[in-house]
């Protein structure tokens, strides 16, 4: 997930009644999207390509350019779906991506994840914030698993698995790739080729990302002062951490306790064109607390999409 979705800036859900159909977009940011078609129609232009959803259908998109979404004209279309902001990927990753199907048919388990996160409601704070997230990376994890992204898994080296897993339980220590190739028995120039390969990061990139990830979660959820949590991250002074943490999430540490990890719903963010044919639409996007001070940094980054 971290590889894909910039998951510093949170995700949001959101769900809306089209009486007879309508336009939603399009958005200029960079977003990754699960639309979920419960009635009706839709089609989405996602840069240059158009995927069509029917009634109890789902679909992946990552857009670069834009994406937007037209419900039928004189159809009662119900639309739902989770959005969060695009991370930079490789060329490998991409075209695994790709490889995806765009849509598929709406599963018991991807429903009831989102039916969690709508009924969240609206609102920012701590723990709502991180109980959305972890929500919003499991609705997408589910999709992947539905579209066999797992067998992806498979095709990677047990060498390569043996290592994450040991980054992924022991960040807090001194690790090395020298380190790491011993454990797992293989060579630290193929150790590090195969992770890169099956990965699209090297080890050591890995285990930075991880520590900060580690870090980001501790400054949401804890009160512990920010040096201790570089120190149990596996950092050696919080400069560095405070370094890492800005340059993964956008924001310094301190700004990261500050916005308590809320980010801004597409619709707000941008002010995106919401039509809807026959009657107004009723104002349905989950998400959007008052604006506080704390919260004006966040505003000036852009969201992710709706439906």
């Amino acid at each position: 997930m971290r590889a894909f979705i910039d998951n510093g800036r949170g995700f949001a859900f959101g769900e809306a009644i089209y009486p007879a159909g309508g336009v939603y977009g399009p958005l200029k940011e960079r977003y990754v999207t699960l639309l979920i078609i419960h009635e009706g129609k839709a089609r989405v232009i996602c840069d240059d390509d158009e995927t069509v959803l029917s009634s109890r259908s789902c679909g992946f998109f990552r857009n670069e350019r834009s994406i937007s979404m037209e419900y039928t004209e004189g159809r009662h279309t119900r639309v739902s779906w989770c959005e969060g902001y695009a991370g930079d990927v490789s060329e490998a990753l991409a075209s695994r991506l790709r490889s995806l199907p765009t849509r598929i048919p709406l599963p018991q388990r991807i429903e009831s994840i989102q039916r969690i996160g709508v009924e969240l409601g609206a609102g920012s704070g701590s723990n709502l914030n991180q109980l959305r997230n972890t929500l919003g990376e499991s609705i997408f994890l589910a999709y992947f698993h539905e579209a066999q992204m797992s067998e992806q898994e498979r095709l990677t080296p047990r060498s390569v698995l043996r290592a994450r897993f040991y980054i992924d339980e022991n960040y807090e220590k001194e690790i090395t790739v020298q380190r790491l190739a011993a454990l797992v028995g293989v060579t630290p120039q193929h150790l590090v080729s195969s992770f890169r390969k099956h990965i699209s990061t090297t080890p050591m990139r890995y285990l930075w990302q991880v520590r900060a990830s580690r870090g980001h979660s501790l400054l949401l959820q804890t009160a512990l002062p920010i040096s201790d949590i570089a120190y149990q991250c596996g950092y050696k002074n919080p400069f560095h951490f405070s370094r890492q943490i800005s340059e993964q999430f956008g924001m310094s540490p301190r700004q990261v306790r500050e916005n308590k990890g809320y980010r801004v719903a597409s619709d707000v963010a941008e002010g995106a064109g919401d039509t809807a044919y026959g009657m107004a639409l009723p104002d349905t996007t989950v998400l959007q607390p008052e604006t506080s001070p704390a919260m004006m940094v966040e505003e000036e980054i852009p969201p992710n999409t709706t439906a």
